[in-house]
């Protein structure tokens, strides 16, 4: 502490000190009072407005729900017997959706309502209203997840046959409305389809249908892989790659838009379809042939040449035979060419992996009118950031088109509001604090000022020595002379403090006392 401070502290304790008891007491009843005042105030600005999450647990389904409460370190009470579990009004949606996503409860709950039936109602009616109230109860919990707009929720119960069985199983669909640039994650879609499920008697998450107002199945990638390969075709894995093959492209061609258009003035869809299939290539390329050989082989025969018959019936009319000495004789020569040529080949042997670009569907939108001119330009540039090959099949379009911007002002609007309504709470109560500070300064001011002041005593006052006759006066003396004269002049002598022990035992021992006196009278007498 530096030495003004230090000057304080003092001050304040000397005054402390030189208060009664009682000030004392009435200022420590004081803080204390203006103390409770500030803690019960912030206590009640602060305090959690508790409200019912799940209600008519049984104990082993409300410990596995405060055991995963614990574990999102979210405040939360019991009620009812510890049938009721009570958490802050503004974590009751997101903790029903985050505890459904760990198919938690495992077991069905009841959702707080209040219902009111009348007397002539049937049991049909009164089923009606009990499923028309999940319903919205449901639609209500869907709608405070991030990103959903609005919901509905429609829950199909086959009613029972004539002698109460069941052939058909529940089932439900919910359709979302999305806001403009929202997406809901795979573990969201998962965690509406099992806090459906699970509020339905009969219901499995598999019979809940989540659908956007684009008409896109979510629920279809959010299934196990025998599940999903039923629906679509595809694995859960091979789903996963094609959204984060297709996110990635979106992400850098968005942030390229954003880049040249600014922020919030294009819209980018990607969809990307990929080939999981493995294959291998083998492929033999030849070059030019090359001379390495030639061979020429050259042969040369003679001989007579037989007697020939003509064909037809010429040669079947007999003749007269005629004997002759003259014969044909016939030379023949051949010349055979063998070359050979050596040509250089290249095989090939190729391994195809899984997870290549099989076709690639880019959608943008642009938030103003653009012409042919800066379409063209705009399907250039988002061409080649996407890697778009036309020759493959891919497909690119881009619209200019203003956007609707309701939605986002409706947000905007309420998220200001929402800023005033908790600026305006948090300067109420720092107003209300600085009042009870300000009312305790001026008390204690007050207190400090109505201190009664100590009698001023002057350094050195001149007093005369002696009174006489006459005005002669003896040289003045000081405050502190004239007191240690006092003093000395009140000194006690030998005779009052005899007196004073005489006095003090004739209270404690009045016998002893009596024997004395009794003694000193004798010895006067004597």
């Amino acid at each position: 502490m530096n030495e003004q401070t230090q000057q304080w502290v003092s001050r304040l304790r000397q005054w402390w000190s030189g208060q009664s008891s009682s000030k004392r007491l009435r200022l420590g009843g004081l803080v204390a009072l203006t103390l409770a005042v500030v803690i019960a105030g912030w206590a009640f600005v602060t305090s959690p407005n508790w409200q019912p999450l799940y209600t008519n647990l049984n104990p082993r389904t409300a410990g596995q729900i405060t055991a995963e409460l614990n574990t999102l370190k979210t405040p939360y009470q019991l009620a009812n017997g510890g049938s009721t579990i009570e958490v802050p009004k503004k974590d009751v949606n997101q903790d029903r959706v985050t505890l459904a996503d760990q198919n938690i409860p495992s077991s069905n709950v009841g959702l707080p309502s209040s219902l009111s039936f009348s007397i002539g109602e049937s049991n049909q009616q009164i089923q009606a209203t009990q499923l028309a109230t999940l319903e919205a109860t449901l639609e209500s919990t869907i709608n405070s997840i991030n990103g959903v707009r609005s919901s509905r929720v429609l829950i199909n119960q086959p009613a029972p046959g004539l002698f109460g069985e069941t052939t058909a199983q529940a089932s439900a669909s919910v359709f979302v409305d999305l806001t403009p640039g929202s997406s809901l994650s795979a573990g969201q879609v998962r965690g509406v389809m099992n806090l459906v499920a699970h509020s339905v008697s009969g219901l499995a998450p598999k019979g809940v249908s989540v659908v956007d107002q684009s008409g896109l199945v979510l629920s279809a990638g959010v299934l196990s892989n025998t599940q999903a390969q039923g629906v679509s075709g595809v694995s859960q894995s091979e789903l996963a790659a094609e959204n984060s093959v297709a996110s990635a492209i979106r992400s850098n061609v968005q942030n390229m838009l954003t880049q040249v258009l600014g922020p919030g003035n294009a819209v980018v869809q990607v969809s990307a379809i990929l080939n999981f299939n493995h294959s291998t290539v083998h492929s033999t390329q030849y070059g030019k042939g090359v001379l390495a050989q030639q061979q020429v082989q050259t042969s040369a025969s003679s001989g007579s040449q037989p007697p020939s018959t003509p064909v037809g019936t010429a040669g079947n009319t007999p003749g007269v035979t005629t004997t002759t000495s003259a014969s044909g004789t016939n030379t023949a020569t051949s010349k055979t060419t063998i070359t050979r040529y050596d040509v250089n080949s290249t095989k090939t042997v190729q391994t195809v992996p899984a997870g290549q670009v099989q076709r690639l569907t880019v959608a943008v939108v642009v938030n103003k009118k653009i012409t042919a001119a800066e379409a063209k330009s705009l399907k250039s540039m988002v061409a080649n950031a996407a890697g778009v090959n036309f020759k493959a099949g891919d497909q690119l379009s881009v619209v200019g088109m203003p956007f609707n911007r309701t939605a986002v002002n409706q947000a905007l609007a309420s998220m200001q509001k929402s800023q005033r309504s908790q600026t305006i709470r948090q300067g109420v109560a720092a107003l209300v604090a600085l009042v009870v500070l300000i009312v305790l300064f001026l008390m204690i001011r007050r207190t400090i000022k109505n201190r009664p002041k100590a009698a001023e005593v002057p350094q050195s006052v001149t007093l005369p020595t002696a009174v006489g006759a006459g005005v002669d006066f003896q040289e003045p003396m000081s405050v502190a002379d004239l007191l240690n004269e006092m003093r000395a002049a009140k000194e006690p002598t030998i005779s009052d403090a005899a007196r004073q022990r005489l006095d003090d035992m004739a209270k404690n021992d009045p016998e002893t006392a009596a024997r004395l006196l009794k003694a000193w009278m004798d010895e006067e007498n004597s």
